[in-house]
């Protein structure tokens, strides 16, 4: 069988997956059964559960990322050690037959490795293309994914007929491949927000039936200047190297794939804010159980005009690494997490887009504006300082202007720890 026929195959099984389960009890249920499968036939196949038996999902342990990469040769079949897996990611030594090894960019310090059977490339191409282009088998798509690095799971999508997929790395900056990404010409854009909005604001001729925003939290004057430019709604993309975890709808609702991952909510403060447990039941070279994310959601209870029952995430509000911990006059220490310091500083002056806030010391805050809005870094700063004020710190604050080179490589995080800070 062809490489198109598997990449069909996935397409259909995952649209009728979505189709098929059109209620929260369906869903639930569907879970529920998978899950009990997935723990009793596949779990134990991974040296870190053998001779485990878990009645429920409940009763597994809680991992993460550093327990995942002292120990990665314990969850995956192949026992595939990370040393092993750096070398063949690198390209010197040849991945297992049939199987494929891929990092993420070490945006907190920390890379992870991943590896992934081709069966299960094909499945997340099929899933992503379900929720994403629905209708694809009506039209031909060019998708231009433009990301920090390659991925072996995009390498799927060149062997359907129906798709033509091309890759920009961003090792040389955004700017370098504007002329190439217009050239190509794509009907769809996959990109971090600083990348579309590079793109939104470029003299050319681009105008993509959809535009996808994925990698890096997105702003609202972010979101202001691509669909402004671009004339159609920002769809967001909720996507790690632990998994493939939700697609925005046409109406926009990030909604979760729960028909493939069991999400369980651990709790953040007081408001509202969650990190998610992860549990991929359809994954089997690679474990992901209770694996716990690094990320800050913020979820929501409205149904979504789309009429899928799949929650809805109303707002990726950045990393739980990046919240910051500063010191009250009593010696405790308060958390303030990434969307109350953006809000603060965004609401300052509607002329802000730019802007970088970093926790430099355990009590040192910089904020930054890019120079060409240099007119409105005393207001920021007054807005930071009314914040940290009402929360009962003062930390040193300092402000200054300069170029927020977001164009290379690295993923933008606009508030953040700095990483000798990390905690």
């Amino acid at each position: 069988m062809t490489p198109q026929f598997f990449t069909l195959a996935a397409f259909a099984k995952a649209r009728y997956s979505m189709l098929r389960r059109g209620s929260r009890a369906q869903i639930d249920a569907y879970q529920d059964q998978r899950v009990k499968r997935f723990l009793e036939r596949h779990v134990p196949q991974v040296a870190a559960y053998k001779g485990a038996t878990f009645e429920r999902l409940q009763d597994a342990p809680v991992m993460d990322k550093e327990q995942l990469m002292d120990a990665f040769q314990r969850y995956n079949r192949l026992g595939l050690d990370a040393d092993t897996g750096w070398k063949v990611f690198e390209g010197e030594q040849a991945a297992p037959e049939g199987f494929s090894i891929g990092a993420s960019t070490g945006t907190s310090g920390n890379r992870g490795l991943y590896v992934v059977s081709d069966a299960e490339r094909y499945e997340w191409l099929g899933v992503i293309l379900s929720r994403a282009m629905p209708d694809l088998l009506k039209r031909r798509e060019r998708v231009a994914v433009i990301l920090p690095q390659p991925s072996a799971l995009y390498d799927a999508a060149n062997e359907s007929k129906h798709l033509q997929l091309k890759f920009f790395d961003l090792a040389h900056g955004v700017e370098a491949r504007i002329n190439a990404v217009a050239e190509f010409n794509p009907t769809v854009i996959v990109a971090p927000p600083r990348v579309l909005t590079v793109l939104a604001e470029a003299d050319t001729d681009l105008a993509p039936r959809e535009v996808f925003s994925g990698a890096e939290v997105l702003d609202e004057p972010d979101r202001a200047v691509i669909e402004g430019r671009f004339g159609g709604p920002v769809r967001e993309i909720y996507m790690a190297t632990e998994g493939l975890f939700g697609v925005a709808c046409r109406h926009g609702s990030l909604h979760l794939i729960e028909d493939r991952v069991v999400f369980e909510w651990e709790q953040v403060g007081s408001d509202g804010l969650v990190t998610p447990l992860v549990t991929d039941f359809t994954r089997r070279t690679q474990i992901m159980l209770r694996y716990r994310m690094n990320d800050l959601l913020r979820l929501s209870d409205m149904p979504c005009a789309c009429g899928s029952p799949h929650k809805v995430v109303s707002e990726i509000v950045g990393r739980r690494d990046d919240a910051f911990r500063l010191m009250r006059g009593d010696g405790e220490r308060v958390t303030i997490t990434p969307d109350v310091i953006r809000n603060s500083v965004l609401d300052a002056h509607r002329g802000i887009s730019d802007y970088k806030v970093t926790q430099t010391e355990p009590n040192a805050v910089l904020i930054e504006l890019c120079e060409a809005e240099s007119g409105y870094l005393e207001v920021a700063e007054a807005a930071l300082r009314r914040l940290f004020d009402d929360a009962g710190v003062r930390p040193d604050l300092s402000a200054r202007t300069g170029r927020l080179d977001c164009s290379g490589y690295a993923k933008r995080r606009r508030i953040l720890v700095a990483k000798e800070m990390a905690i």
